[in-house]
């Protein structure tokens, strides 16, 4: 029931409308409509902004942010990449210097550098022993050579010659005796020939026969004695350069591939230490740590910044600045600083530090990856605790000229790499170049073109 009337209701409007339709085309076929102007609006042109030549103060500044940190402060990361094995310390934890902060897997590693230092001990083992005999053989061979010296002062103190020189002596006594009794014998044998053999005579000249024998033999034994003597320190002679020889010998060096062992095995040792230490963090000073951006178990690459360690002590700022920004900054400048807890209050200080090459601080060798490259601004008047990590504002003022012209910089039009502007003349305008100095967000110097108090339309 209810879409019938629905149905009907919507054909009777179909009808009326259709009438209405028809009655409209009749009356433009009898009358002439009539066409409605509609008017068209002015344009609004919009007011151009006017600025004032003023004279006054511009200066040319720098401005930076960075944060508070401690004057000694380092950033430690791992020398090779790996999976991390221990983190020892938390943020905030106190350190003393030496002591390992972080360690990656290695366990290959030090069972390589346990079997190294096994083979470094074999090999200076062996140098010892080689050393020690060396050493011994030496101590033999020098007592050797004293005991040979020694026997040959004894038997060059043991002299024959005046055991010899005795003995011919005696020789020669003797020799005279039986001289004087044969002369004695002859002369009792001239007087009685018969009666000379059982004489005194004859006996005493027998006895000097005898002890003349004696004297010769004892003469010719003390000469043997001499010739023995002889040929004695000529033995003994030999003997000490025979063991000068053994001494000479026994000074030499070791063998010197065992020193190469040694050295070969230290070097393999401090190779694998060198690695364990490329894989470990260890506190370069005492201090705090300030930040710890790794975890045991994750993997992490080599030279990323993985724990922050700052030395107790004097605070600065320190800020990574653009190139464009350092070439402009020296170090000794004067800085303004806005602490941005305290922001009502200026606190002064200057750039003390810029990194190679702007300034000599940091590393000396450009690119290398234990380079500081922050720039560091002391802070002179800080009356406020001022805590690590909090964000600055520091401006650097350039240059600064007073008592100048100058234009905000929305002023200045440039065309064409020329800078000029529209000066208001009565109900007209005029361009004029300008020529610019200083400038900065707020203030322009303008060196020539215009007077103080000329109104400049804006863009």
């Amino acid at each position: 029931m209810e879409r019938k009337r629905w149905f009907v209701f919507v054909l009777a409007f179909a009808m009326l409308l259709a009438g209405a339709l028809v009655g409209c085309g009749g009356k433009a076929n009898n009358e002439q409509a009539e066409a409605t102007v509609t008017p068209i609006p002015t344009a609004v042109v919009p007011e151009k902004p006017t600025y004032k030549v003023a004279r006054g103060t511009v200066t040319d500044e720098v401005q930076f942010t960075g944060r508070i940190a401690a004057v000694t402060e380092q950033e430690l990361f791992f020398r090779v990449d790996g999976m991390v094995a221990k983190v020892n310390v938390q943020q905030g934890d106190k350190v003393k210097k030496g002591d390992v902060l972080a360690e990656l897997e290695d366990s290959d590693l030090l069972n390589q550098i346990a079997q190294a230092k096994v083979d470094l001990e074999q090999a200076q083992l062996q140098l010892k022993n080689a050393e020690e005999t060396t050493a011994d053989a030496k101590a033999q061979a020098e007592i050797n050579l004293a005991i040979a010296q020694l026997r040959l002062a004894q038997a060059q103190a043991q002299d024959p010659a005046p055991a010899l020189k005795i003995a011919e002596v005696n020789r020669e006594k003797a020799q005279i005796a039986v001289q004087l009794a044969q002369n004695a014998y002859d002369r009792r044998a001239g007087m009685d020939p018969a009666g000379v053999g059982g004489s005194g005579q004859a006996q005493q000249l027998q006895q000097a026969t005898l002890d003349y024998q004696i004297a010769q033999a004892q003469y010719d034994q003390a000469l043997q004695a001499q010739k023995a003597h002889d040929l004695d320190i000529q033995i003994l002679q030999q003997d000490v350069k025979s063991a000068q020889l053994a001494l000479a010998k026994s000074s030499g060096t070791v063998d010197p591939v065992l020193s190469q062992q040694v050295a070969k095995a230290q070097l393999v040792l401090d190779r694998l230490n060198g690695q364990l230490a490329d894989a470990q963090i260890v506190a370069p000073f005492d201090g705090d740590v300030t930040m710890v951006g790794i975890y045991a178990g994750r993997s992490t690459t080599a030279y990323r910044p993985a724990i922050d360690v700052a030395a107790p002590g004097a605070l600065e700022i320190s800020a990574e600045l653009t190139s464009d920004t350092m070439q402009k900054l020296s170090i000794g400048q004067p800085a303004d600083i806005v602490i941005v807890n305290y922001p009502t209050k200026e606190f002064h200080g200057s750039i003390r530090r810029l990194p190679y090459p702007y300034g000599s601080g940091g590393s000396n060798t450009s690119g290398t990856a234990d380079e500081d490259r922050s720039t560091r601004v002391s802070i002179d008047d800080a009356d406020v605790t001022l805590e690590k990590g909090a964000l600055v504002r520091v401006t650097v003022i350039l240059q600064k000229k007073d008592n100048v012209l100058w234009l905000p910089p929305a002023a200045i039009r440039t065309f064409q790499g020329n800078d000029f502007v529209l000066v208001q003349e009565g109900a007209g305008q005029r361009r004029i170049p300008v020529k610019l100095g200083i400038k900065n967000a707020d203030r322009v110097e303008i060196v020539d073109g215009l007077k103080e108090g000329q109104v400049v339309v804006g863009p």
